[in-house]
């Protein structure tokens, strides 16, 4: 396959940012007596919005209002994030050597998704109107609209594109849209297993580092 745009999940994919994100919530939630661990929102709540996030806890506890989880996330994940977030190994290598035009497509708001790759150094590598968040559709992923909005404002087909994404919400919202995906391994938040979990999700294949990508792509 030689896609016109290869289409990359944010966190998880470029930015190893899954397990920073996950203990801000568990460590939110330990400050009103509700002990998740990481590991378990990991489980239940990876590529989700924080916004869905909190409307679940929130109707599953009835301890938290979600608009109150979400001001002390964002204002916790900012100074995580900014201090310690790092890429994805190879991503950065990965991203010198596509011969591929490339877009973002993140259930990050744009706002984290900007300020994430800003501190990865990884932003000079996408033109700013090819960077699309979840804040620009009615619906996040696992829906098909933002992958939808991404293929209308770059004008290419989708049998033209090919998705990159870590969750299974990802690989959902990607063959909803038409998209082929392909599931990746790479970031350290992910488990024994996961591969399958893509796969039962859509993917087309499946790769554990960004070393692997371009001849996964090209056997497409």
């Amino acid at each position: 396959m030689s896609p016109s745009l290869v289409i990359f999940d944010l966190d998880g994919v470029l930015v190893d940012s899954e397990w920073l994100l996950a203990t801000v919530w568990s460590t939110m939630l330990q400050e009103h007596d509700i002990d998740v661990s990481p590991e378990v929102l990991i489980e239940r709540f990876a590529g989700k919005t924080d916004g869905s996030m909190a409307e679940v806890i929130a109707r599953e506890t009835g301890t938290i209002p979600a608009q109150a989880m979400l001001d002390y996330v964002r204002d916790a994940a900012r100074t995580a994030l900014s201090s310690d977030l790092k890429p994805v190994p190879g991503a950065a290598d990965l991203l010198a050597a596509l011969p591929y035009a490339a877009c973002v497509c993140s259930n990050s708001a744009s706002d984290r998704v900007r300020r994430s790759l800003t501190v990865t150094d990884l932003i000079h590598r996408f033109d700013d109107a090819r960077l699309f968040s979840a804040d620009q559709v009615p619906r996040a992923k696992p829906h098909p609209d933002l992958h939808l909005h991404a293929l209308r404002e770059t004008g290419i087909a989708a049998t033209d594109a090919v998705v990159i994404e870590d969750s299974p919400t990802g690989i959902e919202a990607a063959g909803l849209a038409g998209v082929v995906s392909i599931g990746f391994l790479g970031a350290s938040h992910l488990s024994a297993g996961h591969g399958d979990v893509l796969r039962q999700a859509g993917a087309s294949t499946i790769v554990e580092t960004h070393d692997e990508l371009l001849a996964a792509i090209a056997a497409l």
